[in-house]
């Protein structure tokens, strides 16, 4: 039974170095959803077959063979069909162009703008107004171009898609009285009309209306 099972984890290390290596030279942040999920089924086969004495070295190894000749098969079809590659693999989404964002694509992946923003702050981009271009790729990854690099001046969220953030205003000993006034005098009376509103010390506040993004969805070589 120990040789057994010696056996069955040489084989299921052996197994899943080949998987890993078949990934080519990608970094694990490149690695797509589907390559991850292939990975994750072959050692959900290793994990079923290792401790169980009914299943032999013959069950793994046929289990293991038909899995890697499944992974070739599809990425074969994957590499001379581009509409398949996009349907399995999926395409980076352009959540900002030139600044604007695109509420299509930020709803289409579940993004909400807190999000947004931490995966800038990621990047070294405290501001959403200082995003040029940001495109999350298939893997979950950001690339982003920022508008200045000297820019490095930390914001707060105080309006979300009409609502106030009534905790961002009491950790910073703001108040929503002062936010109402203050919006008043930037010429916005109803908060319930403005999707996005940033403030900073520095630079006073970012104000987002919804005739102020872009709903077009755009393709990486549009």
């Amino acid at each position: 039974m120990l040789f057994s099972i010696a056996l069955k984890l040489v084989i299921g290390f052996i197994a899943l170095l080949v998987v890993i290596r078949s990934l080519g030279k990608k970094a694990m942040s490149e690695v797509t959803p589907f390559d991850l999920i292939y990975t994750l089924v072959l050692g959900g086969i290793l994990e079923e077959t290792i401790y169980d004495d009914k299943v032999n070295i013959g069950h793994l190894l046929f289990a293991v063979i038909l899995w890697a000749v499944l992974i070739y098969i599809v990425e074969r079809f994957v590499q001379r069909n581009d509409k398949l590659n996009r349907w399995i693999k999926g395409e980076p989404s352009v959540l900002m162009k030139n600044g604007e964002l695109n509420l299509t694509e930020i709803s289409k992946n579940h993004i909400e703008m807190e999000q947004l923003r931490a995966m800038l702050r990621q990047q070294q981009c405290f501001s959403l107004e200082n995003a040029k271009h940001v495109i999350l790729e298939n893997a979950g990854q950001v690339s982003l171009i920022k508008e200045s690099e000297e820019d490095k001046v930390m914001t707060l969220m105080l309006v979300d898609e009409g609502l106030i953030q009534d905790r961002v205003l009491q950790t910073n000993n703001l108040n929503e009285s002062w936010l109402r006034e203050s919006l008043t005098k930037e010429g916005y009376k109803e908060i319930n009309d403005l999707l996005y509103v940033e403030w900073s010390e520095e630079k006073g506040f970012y104000i987002l209306t919804q005739d102020d993004v872009d709903n077009t969805i755009y393709r990486i070589d549009g």
